[in-house]
């Protein structure tokens, strides 16, 4: 067999892709063909991984991910850019969307609630950074309540990537409902539907450990779900306490 020199190694080879590094043994020189190329791989990638990851979540949420923990990977996105691509999608999707509707009315010289509808759409345009910033403490969450069942910290990161990344998916579906509906119902209307946004995440964690007991993986949900909410609303206190101060050092809010 024909022997190649790699041109990104320098490391001898056999065959149609470098033992060492990994490239291509048919490095052509770029011309619209490669283009070509790279755009048909671009497309069949995010189809058959993105949209395949996509589908597991929405009809086997638990088992794909106990599958991908075992090793069952090939065909799914990666499960980190997977949050990071639906949470800038619901973010941009989610940018026009009249969020006065949640503030109280005929209060015009409230600072605080007149800057809220700001506040709320860099939270939508920043919606990818904070999912992300987030994961590691909902996971420290999980990973002490489902500590006894063998998953580690980084597995539990991968297991909280795709239990967002399926709420996200559900919250793409429901974006479309916000816009149709009046401002004035919106904060009843996103209250109705995170209960079952949430309990797909139920979904998820009752099927990835159905081979334990249920009443004792039931316990454990709740513990998950406690510890989750104290992390949920520290950061919406942390959140508050520096908007309240960008108010007061920008001269909008004075404090006697």
């Amino acid at each position: 067999m024909h022997h190649h020199l790699c041109k990104n190694c320098e490391h001898t080879f056999e065959g149609n892709f470098c033992s060492n590094c990994g490239q291509k043994t048919n490095t052509v020189r770029l011309n619209w063909h490669f283009v070509k190329d790279e755009l048909q791989y671009t497309f069949l990638h995010i189809n058959k991984g993105f949209l395949f990851s996509v589908k597991e979540l929405l009809t086997r949420p638990g088992d794909t991910v106990r599958e991908f923990l075992e090793g069952k990977r090939v065909k799914h996105y990666k499960p980190i850019l997977l949050v990071f691509v639906l949470a800038g999608l619901n973010g941009l999707l989610s940018q026009n969307i009249d969020y006065k509707g949640f503030m109280p009315k005929n209060d015009s010289k409230n600072i605080v609630a007149n800057e809220m509808p700001k506040m709320m759409n860099w939270i939508f345009s920043h919606y990818a950074i904070i999912e992300l910033t987030l994961l590691p403490l909902f996971s420290l969450c999980s990973w002490l309540a489902f500590k006894k069942y063998g998953y580690n910290y980084i597995e539990n990161i991968i297991i909280n990537c795709f239990a967002s990344a399926q709420r996200l998916t559900f919250g793409l579906i429901t974006i479309p409902l916000m816009y149709l509906i009046d401002t004035k119902y919106l904060l009843s209307f996103s209250s109705l539907i995170s209960i079952p946004v949430y309990g797909v995440t139920i979904w998820l964690y009752l099927q990835l450990y159905k081979k334990h007991e249920l009443g004792n993986v039931i316990l454990r949900l709740l513990l998950f779900g406690f510890l989750a909410t104290l992390v949920f609303f520290a950061a919406i206190l942390i959140a508050c306490i520096i908007f309240i101060y960008y108010l007061v050092k920008s001269g909008q809010l004075e404090i006697n």
